[in-house]
């Protein structure tokens, strides 16, 4: 339950720099509101991911090579931590063929599944977490879950066209990484301490 306050706490801090960053590019490059505020939303969510699977950051970067290359290695006594990450990459896989018209191909939602997981798992080198393929696994499968609850919703919904420029989901995704990397940190040690009980709860990262 921490893990899921800590991920909704750092989302919300991230918005405040995504909420301004977001208007402009509405005005400058998106030209579509609908879009930029769907655009807004999917930043959050991988805002939150980026948070609860702990990144490294600019105040915080420690090479340590953990490596588990051994698959289901643990992942059914540790079920609870497995199952949190297929729920993580759910809307992942639920946001993506709604957003953008390639992601309606099964295999392209996976790959960049299974890409943006092996880029955390990656990164995950330069912090205190442990890089492991089970998760790989797990997130892929939580993406293939949310693509089959989203490729219905993304037929049938004419309110919001989904974006040919398949370009502008990487744009998403760095932006919300550089927030998350850079400015984040700063906001948190500002404001985490004004949220009541925050200081009884355990970070996970």
């Amino acid at each position: 339950m921490n893990r899921v306050i800590y991920m909704l706490l750092d989302a919300a801090i991230a918005s405040i720099v995504l909420i301004p960053l977001f208007r402009v590019l509405d005005c400058k490059y998106f030209h579509n509101t609908k879009r930029t505020v769907l655009y807004f939303f999917f930043a959050v969510y991988l805002s939150g991911v980026y948070a609860v699977v702990g990144l490294p950051d600019i105040r915080y970067i420690r090479f340590d090579l953990r490596i588990n290359l051994i698959p289901f290695a643990y992942m059914f006594s540790d079920y609870k931590n497995s199952l949190l990450n297929v729920l993580l990459f759910i809307p992942l896989g639920f946001l993506l063929p709604i957003l953008w018209l390639r992601f309606r191909k099964l295999h392209w939602t996976l790959l960049f599944g299974l890409g943006l997981s092996l880029l955390i798992e990656v990164l995950q080198i330069f912090t205190f977490r442990a890089t492991d393929i089970n998760d790989l696994m797990t997130n892929t499968t939580g993406t293939l879950v949310g693509w089959c609850l989203g490729y219905p919703v993304a037929r049938f919904q004419p309110q919001v066209p989904a974006q040919e420029k398949t370009r502008e989901v990487y744009l998403v995704c760095g932006i919300a990484f550089g927030v998350m990397f850079l400015l984040q940190p700063f906001l948190s040690d500002i404001i985490f301490p004004l949220i009541p009980l925050s200081s009884s709860l355990v970070h996970f990262g």
